[in-house]
């Protein structure tokens, strides 16, 4: 039997990750039939890139210790001619944890598929990410800290998941440049799916033929994400448990709750003192992945950050006290009326005699497994 092609895409996350994974799992049924094999559920995925990396975290009912080497087995006996992983976790390899993969995975020729994003749009989104996730860090901490001399948390927080250069240069170590695709997010204002068809073509799919009927992952604005980061400062006073933390505030209150209060103030941008900075780093960055030797699909130019000198700051930190009263009004109200929902479709499966709660949010919705960013710094 002839070994199939891994494609492995490794994120970065910011980088339309969920977007792809929600189409990969969609269409899984119709791939397998056509000879691609994307194992699901998902969240096996997510627990095995942790076993090979040796990450810790996650949110599994069973051990994470062995779920690498069940991959293996399901890539290694896959009778099709390729197989489709996607977990943006794989991006925190050093030279290291790709050996070990790329190792691993052979005789399996392994294609990366690494996506990358403007630092002008990835720098604010994954501030929010990292609050939606329990840090506490103001966004002008965060900023201070990011572009500052000396080492600081917030700069290895941000690194591990986006320097794109050195995570490029990991792979194409491992599997040649040749085999390493770094595919560029379109700028702001593109067609939403270009991205979808630059990922679809490189991980050797058809975009026409797969369904899109899988909703974005949606994000937070200034006084929602600020609303949560307060609330991850009174859950750590109190000592909230993790598993109730995952449970009902990154589950229910950050991806069901506050995505669907309409946001009061502009979106997150960078201020005018740290765009010198950006621009240097984004330099930085594109030097690297060219020097990768990385194929690319879209445009360098597409890494070229676009920022509005002089536009009006908004720091969440710093807004009205009203504002922040209002949408934790509203979202006091979402939340019950999730939990009113919960119990009643608890009921429900109950009276069916199926009993236990099957999944979590609003309509029976449930964040993805795995979303959550790993933690240990």
């Amino acid at each position: 039997m002839t070994a199939p092609i891994v494609r492995l895409h490794i994120g970065a996350m910011k980088t339309g990750t969920t977007y792809v994974q929600q189409m990969l799992a969609a269409n899984s049924a119709m791939l397998k039939e056509s000879g691609v094999l994307y194992p699901m559920p998902w969240p096996t995925q997510v627990a095995a890139t942790r076993d090979a990396l040796g990450l810790k975290g996650g949110d599994f009912k069973g051990p994470v210790t062995g779920a690498w080497d069940t991959m293996l087995e399901r890539i290694h006996s896959w009778d099709g001619p390729e197989v489709v992983i996607s977990m943006e976790f794989l991006s925190f390899a050093d030279a290291e944890g790709a050996k070990k993969v790329v190792s691993d995975l052979a005789p399996c020729q392994v294609e990366v598929v690494l996506g990358a994003r403007d630092l002008a749009r990835t720098v604010p989104a994954q501030w929010a990410t990292a609050v939606r996730n329990g840090q506490q860090w103001t966004y002008r901490t965060f900023l201070d800290q990011l572009t500052r001399r000396t080492p600081s948390r917030a700069q290895r927080h941000f690194w591990l998941r986006q320097d794109l250069g050195a995570i490029a240069s990991h792979w194409a170590e491992q599997v040649g440049p040749e085999h390493v695709h770094v595919v560029t997010v379109p700028p702001r204002g593109a067609d939403p799916a270009l991205l979808w068809q630059r990922m679809a073509g490189v991980l050797g799919l058809d975009a026409a033929a797969m369904t899109d009927s899988t909703p974005k992952n949606e994000s937070l604005g200034p006084t929602a994400i600020e609303l949560l980061r307060r609330v991850n400062v009174a859950a750590a006073e109190v000592d909230l448990p993790k598993l109730t933390y995952k449970n009902q505030i990154n589950s229910e209150l950050s991806h069901v709750v506050l995505p669907a209060i309409p946001e009061q103030h502009p979106s997150l941008a960078v201020p005018d003192a740290y765009q010198g900075w950006v621009r240097t780093e984004s330099r930085r960055i594109l030097d690297e992945i060219r020097a990768s030797g990385a194929a690319i699909i879209g445009s360098l130019d597409d890494l070229e950050p676009v920022m509005e000198k002089g536009r009006p700051t908004v720091w969440p930190e710093d807004l009205p006290t009203e504002d922040l009263l209002d949408s934790a009004v509203s979202a006091l109200v979402g939340f019950a009326n999730v939990v009113g929902e919960n119990e009643l479709s608890d009921s429900r499966r109950a009276g069916a005699g199926r009993g236990g709660r099957k999944g979590r949010g609003q309509g029976g919705k449930r964040r993805r497994a795995g979303e959550e960013e790993h933690t240990a710094e």
